[in-house]
This record gives structure tokens, sequence and C-alpha cells, in this order.
């Protein structure tokens, strides 16, 4: 995973527009066939040879599984289209007020005085309000007006994965034959992938190896953003603690009024605090 952090940031310095066109869709691919694959084969192949189709048990699974993929879609799609870049804010609140300016910095790239918290992205080519990274899943930068959607998009993530894996081991307990057939639990047999296999044990094999590196990659992605959120804190910046203002309001900072009821759907409606230009910093305690 370091590997693959260090990699893509020397690539987008290097070549900023090039990294654009060749990462973001294969990442942005990676999610999509993900998804789609992970669906269709546990909710039409190892769920029915798991539990009874007509029992209670499968109708909720589907309308969960149905759930979990709305939300994980449409939170990467609402970060993508919600862009927190510093131009995106109305020309009024693009300059700062005279009591403010102080607070400002000034951008050699964008040649422009930008908000506190704000910083420059090569690959978007902008500054970004409360910048926390560039995502290449959602093919845009994280920062103030659509981290919401990327949180909720990483925990989706997560959560899918690992119901996915746990049905996959739920499969491999109960039935041998498919056990057997599963090349990554027999890594002195690989000589399994030269044998005459069916596209649904091709399929199935496949989306295990995807399935494993989804839930870790999504599970070291919250390792990073829960304490960004429990601190309000940023990913370049994980112990700049000047703007915590304790976890509800922090949570309130990052999700909105509405809260945790934006775990729901991306398109719930929920008005930020502010428009992150001005950030509330902790109060140095009093002494006599």
């Amino acid at each position: 995973m370091c590997f693959m952090m260090i990699g893509c940031k020397y690539i987008a310095n290097a070549n900023p527009k090039r990294f654009a066109k060749i990462v973001h869709p294969s990442a942005v691919g990676f999610v999509l066939v993900g998804t789609v694959l992970f669906f269709s084969v546990e909710m039409f192949y190892m769920l029915p040879r798991i539990y009874d189709t007509d029992g209670l048990f499968f109708k909720i699974a589907w309308l969960m599984a149905l759930f979990i993929v709305y939300n994980l879609l449409g939170n990467m799609l609402a970060c993508h289209r919600n862009s927190s870049a510093v131009t995106s804010l109305p020309k009024d609140r693009q300059i700062p007020c005279p009591e403010e300016k102080h607070l400002w910095h000034f951008c050699d790239h964008c040649q422009m005085l930008v908000p506190p918290r704000s910083w420059h992205c090569k690959v978007c080519e902008c500054c970004i309000l409360r910048r926390d990274h560039h995502c290449i899943f959602t093919a845009t930068c994280v920062g103030h007006t659509n981290y919401r959607y990327f949180f909720w998009f990483t925990v989706y993530m997560h959560i899918g994965s690992l119901l996915s894996l746990a049905t996959h081991v739920n499969l491999l307990i109960i039935d041998e034959q498919i056990r057997r057939q599963y090349v990554v639990l027999h890594f002195s047999r690989f000589f399994l992938f030269l044998k005459p296999m069916s596209c649904e044990l091709i399929a199935l094999n496949i989306s295990f190896i995807i399935n494993i590196y989804a839930c870790i990659l999504s599970l070291i992605m919250l390792g990073y953003q829960i304490p960004a959120l429990y601190l309000n804190t940023t990913f370049y910046t994980p112990k700049d603690y000047r703007y915590n203002q304790g976890l509800l309001g922090n949570f309130m900072a990052f999700m909105g009024k509405r809260g945790l009821w934006t775990f729901i759907s991306p398109s719930i409606r929920s008005p930020l605090p502010h428009d992150g230009t001005k950030w509330q910093t902790k109060q140095a305690p009093t002494t006599f």
C-alpha cells in the first residue's frame, strides 16, 4: 500500500495530466468492475447455494446488498461531482475580508490568496478548501465540501467487501468441492490454473482475490480517515490539532447539520456550518 501511494505521488508530481488520464480511469474502473463482480457472484451464485431463495434471510440479504451498492456508488459519484475548489466559492468569498486577510496565504500556482487549510493540487490544477488528499478512486480532490461523501464511500466499501468476504468463507466451509477449486487456498498447487475451469470458478477465484485486496485497502483508508475525523486533521497534517473542536463539533464540521443521518444516503441534504474559509481554532487557556 505504501509503495502504491509513493508511486502515485511520484507520477502525479512528475506529470499530473498523464497521471489523470491513466490512473483515474484505471482506479474508477477497478471500483466499478469490482462492485459489479462482487454483487453478481455473491447474489446470483453464492447466496443461493447457502440460503433458501424463498427464505426471509435471502430477501433481507438482497435488500442489504442493494442498499450498500447504492451508497457505495452514490457517494463515489457525489464526491466526484461536488468540488471543494476555492474557485467554487462565490466571487465575493474568494477575496478575504480585511480582518481575515492575515490568515490567508498566497498560492504561487493560482496567483491568488487562499483561505486557511487550503492547498494546491497539481492534478486538479487549483487550490482545495481544507484539502485532505487527491483520491484516485473518485478522480478528484477530497476537501471541505465533499469529504462527507468520500468518508461514507470508504465505509461502504469496507462494509461491502467485508460482507462479501464473509459469504465467500461461509461457502468454502460448507462446500468442500468448491473449496478444492480455490487456487488461492492452495499456493503450492498453482497448476490448477492450467487446468480447464468453468467461468463460474474463474469468477469466484478472481473475486476472492480482489475481495481480500478491497477489504484491506478500505481498512487502511479508514485507518487514516477516522483519526482525521475524530481530531479535525487532514491526511497530510495528522498532528495539527489547532482545529479540534471535540468529537461532536468535528463530526458536524465534516458531515454537516444532519450528522450521522448522512450515513443513510448521499442524497440527504446536510448543510455544512461554514463555507470552508473560516476555521475556528482552539483557544489557549487563560492564565492569571
